[in-house]
């Protein structure tokens, strides 16, 4: 019998990870808030996965528990409050049925640093959610001395197949860019930027969810692709036979828009990613793992056409 796959969360990353698994013959179990399905075959138990108990029975006879929830809301409030929860709740489900934990994770940890990011870069951050993921990263490496079997795959920023309303290149600013509409950029949009096409970090976590037991204990860079914001503009524009076009947003303007608006207030504390070069080593993983990972040239195309084809990843999540 295949081993059972538990995925908590079905946002942008947990439905097509569920998807994916399911397609390789693996048994698959998702675990939301809601019982709305994410796929044909793929059962779905709706529990409050802030409640240990209700995450612990979920998780019954799992070999492998994937951690793909995120807070409600974009704030350093609700991430403080929520994130700490989510985590322990994940660590016992994990822990009571002896499965290995693989978490999603990003980059907000490191903090500031002029230097690319490895996984063994010390987690210096100073703003809210930043330190949020620090304490992440202790209470996931102290629970590992307590016995827990973890991994986790951290991503840069999203783009492609899957990239919501959250995400800077999210599918709707794809699908802007071929009606001629600017893209809404921050910072300097020539520096570099390591970005994740989302089904690279969905087959990120597929391999480390399978691997042998050499991946525990450790954090991961999932695939990136270092490009300027504006050429990836550029390049996803051409694809539809457009010449992009960006409209910036400095430190000052989001201070402006700040006042009316919490969503430019919670950018300022991450305006670090976006005004000078944001670089990541991915080489570990790649190395351990090179059959995961597209081109950017396959990226872009991909991306392109799930914005525009008459059924986007989005829409097709919607349907089932």
């Amino acid at each position: 019998m295949s081993s059972l796959h538990v995925i908590f969360g079905a946002g942008q990353v947990g439905a097509s990870l569920a998807r994916q698994l399911h397609r390789r013959g693996e048994r698959v179990r998702v675990v939301r808030r809601s019982d709305k399905p994410v796929g044909e075959g793929i059962p779905v138990v709706s529990a409050d996965a802030r409640d240990p108990a209700q995450a612990i029975e979920a998780a019954a006879g799992a070999s492998v528990v994937y951690h793909c929830m995120n807070p409600s809301a974009y704030t350093g409030a609700a991430w403080a409050d929520e994130l700490p929860r989510l985590g322990d709740a994940v660590i016992a489900a994990a822990q009571s049925a002896g499965a290995r934990l693989v978490c999603l994770d990003n980059l907000y940890g490191y903090g500031p640093t002029d230097s690319p990011r490895t996984p063994q870069s010390p987690m210096a951050a100073e703003g809210a959610k930043g330190r949020v993921r620090a304490a992440w990263d202790a209470r996931l490496r102290e629970a590992g001395e307590g016995g827990l079997r973890w991994t986790a795959g951290r991503a840069g920023d999203f783009f492609g197949p899957g990239a919501g309303g959250q995400s800077v290149f999210s599918q709707d600013m794809v699908r802007g860019l071929g009606g001629g509409r600017p893209a809404l950029l921050l910072g300097d949009p020539q520096q570099p930027h390591a970005f994740s096409f989302v089904p690279d970090v969905v087959a990120g976590l597929a391999a480390l969810g399978r691997a042998a037991d050499d991946v525990e204990g450790q954090a991961w860079h999932l695939p990136v692709h270092t490009v300027a914001p504006r050429v990836l503009v550029g390049r996803l524009a051409a694809a539809q036979g457009r010449r992009g076009w960006a409209v910036t947003l400095s430190a000052g303007w989001l201070r402006v828009l700040g006042w009316g608006l919490s969503l430019f207030r919670e950018l300022q504390e991450t305006l670090y990613q976006w005004d000078r070069p944001f670089l990541v080593d991915d080489q570990p993983f790649r190395a351990r793992f090179p059959g995961v990972g597209v081109s950017l040239d396959e990226a872009v195309s991909a991306s392109v056409a799930d914005a525009t084809g008459p059924t986007p990843i989005a829409a097709q999540a919607a349907a089932v």
